[in-house]
């Protein structure tokens, strides 16, 4: 069969295993993707030059040409509507089946397939799944469940597979497919890849906190949720991908690449011996010790992200599930800078009932322990997740505000999340500029500076000015997303133009 997958505003590792398992069960596999600029639904989101640059009445047509038997889609919230729109579009020019699965999807398969245009959608996992869907149609069999799937039967009838377990040989799985991107990004620089799945935490606002659950659903037992690669695989894949791809960055999106010290030992040795390409990862205060500080730094680690979130130790642990303490982070922060390892801390504004004065605390914590940038996002109510349903609990969310999460309506974590008192948003948008700028100044200056520095400045204008300050620290600091995001940019710019 040949299935065109869509994409939109990023490249996605799990579609490109996908596409891997799927050409190796022989089906032919294309990608149509929406670069979405200036509405990425990740970064930027500028709606008048989103609407100078839209493409993607072109791009449904580039995806007709294909004649698909097969659109997929792994959708985020952020991507669902603009997914449906396309999915639909194509679905009534070619007759072609329609695939959505990923976390969106995932958390509210019923309310996906009430939509005509989705004939099917992978809840969970799809290694297995997918290529099992695929069979199953090509045999005209519509009766037979598939473990992962749920579908529609010609009389729009729903068949509900059982959830398996999860995967646990990764071994088993190919390498993913790069070359499935490489028209649409530099894919050597940076080279993203995982060497495991799953995550030992079940943090409230993130998707991890359904999903290790989803096994449950069909009462099996889901097997280990944190899975690893064998060290030989992972470099294998990045030897090859040195000889195709000319690597020359590696982006390790592990929810926590450090999560296992005895593997990451190993790793990080063959990876200096044989790879000796620079790299940045994501990990956690509680799995890093002054061991594992010194062989990333020898190994080369240029970068690590760390999920902050807030500093105020009670509610993290009360409301975020969140169980380091302000002396684990600041420990690991004051580390990685000794060592030399630019530290991207994430930080969250607007979280349900955090305390008034917890961004106060955070920038006294911040202007002793600094990272070396701090990005900022707005608590956005997802479904499936714990904080969404505390919220419904509490009277915070209508069934009406559910029902548009569940359809992909919610604001963006770069928009005001779920922030709607005027006041709280002055607050938080004054601490999220003075936050993005905090690490470019010099430490006397850091030491006063103060959010109501911020107050004349109109909340969309300070917006703006925060955006631009982030920009114009990630370039001084030479972070490597600030420098591959705009070569991006620039490349699909260009195109658009000469299209």
């Amino acid at each position: 069969m040949r299935v065109v997958f869509l994409g939109i505003g990023a490249e996605q590792i799990g579609v490109e295993l996908l596409s891997a398992v799927l050409k190796r069960a022989g089906h032919d596999v294309r990608l149509v993707f929406n670069p979405s600029l200036f509405d990425d639904r990740f970064q930027l989101r500028i709606p008048a030059l989103a609407r100078r640059f839209d493409r993607e009445a072109a791009l449904v047509q580039q995806a007709i040409a294909l004649s698909p038997d097969v659109v997929a889609m792994s959708v985020l919230s952020s991507t669902y509507q603009s997914g449906l729109a396309m999915a639909r579009a194509i679905r009534e020019a070619t007759g072609a089946k329609v695939i959505f699965g990923g976390v969106h999807p995932s958390a509210v398969p019923e309310v996906v397939l009430e939509e005509a245009a989705i004939d099917a959608v992978c809840v969970g996992e799809g290694d297995e799944a997918f290529p099992a869907m695929l069979d199953a149609w090509a045999r005209g069999d519509e009766d037979t469940p598939v473990a992962n799937m749920w579908f529609k039967r010609a009389d729009g009838q729903i068949v509900r597979g059982p959830q398996s377990g999860f995967i646990q040989d990764l071994d088993a799985l190919p390498f993913p497919d790069k070359a499935l991107y490489a028209s649409e990004f530099d894919v050597g620089d940076p080279y993203m890849t995982i060497t495991g799945r799953g995550c030992p935490y079940r943090c409230t606002f993130c998707f991890n906190n359904f999903w290790a659950k989803l096994p449950q659903r069909s009462g099996v037992k889901g097997g280990r949720y944190v899975r690893q690669r064998s060290v030989a695989h992972v470099i294998g894949e990045l030897k090859a991908a040195k000889k195709q791809f000319r690597l020359r960055f590696v982006d390790f999106e592990d929810d926590i690449f450090t999560v296992d010290k005895p593997w990451l030992k190993s790793f990080l040795e063959a990876y200096h011996a044989e790879i000796r390409v620079p790299w940045m990862c994501l990990s956690h205060p509680k799995y890093v010790d002054e061991d594992i500080v010194r062989w990333m730094k020898e190994a080369g680690c240029t970068w690590v992200q760390i999920g902050i979130q807030s500093l105020d130790e009670q509610y993290k642990h009360a409301s975020m599930r969140r169980y380091e303490t302000v002396g684990d982070v600041a420990w690991a922060l004051d580390a990685f800078r000794a060592a030399g390892i630019g530290v991207r801390g994430d930080h969250i504004f607007g979280g349900p009932g955090e305390p008034a004065d917890a961004q106060e605390v955070a920038r006294k914590f911040y202007v002793a322990h600094p990272p070396k940038r701090i990005s900022t996002y707005w608590m956005t109510w997802l479904p499936g997740v714990e904080m969404t349903q505390k919220a419904v609990d509490q009277g915070v969310l209508s069934v009406e505000d559910v029902a548009r999460l569940d359809r992909g309506l919610s604001p963006t974590f770069h928009d005001n999340g779920a922030v709607r008192d005027p006041a709280e948003l002055r607050r938080f948008t004054n601490y999220e500029a003075l936050f993005r700028i905090l690490p470019g100044l010099p430490p006397a200056l850091r030491e006063r500076a103060r959010a109501e520095w911020f107050n004349g400045i109109p909340v969309p204008a300070l917006k703006t000015l925060a955006m631009a300050g982030d920009i114009v620290l990630g370039f001084a600091n030479r972070h490597p997303s600030h420098r591959q995001y705009a070569q991006h940019y620039a490349r699909q710019m260009v195109r658009h133009v000469m299209a």
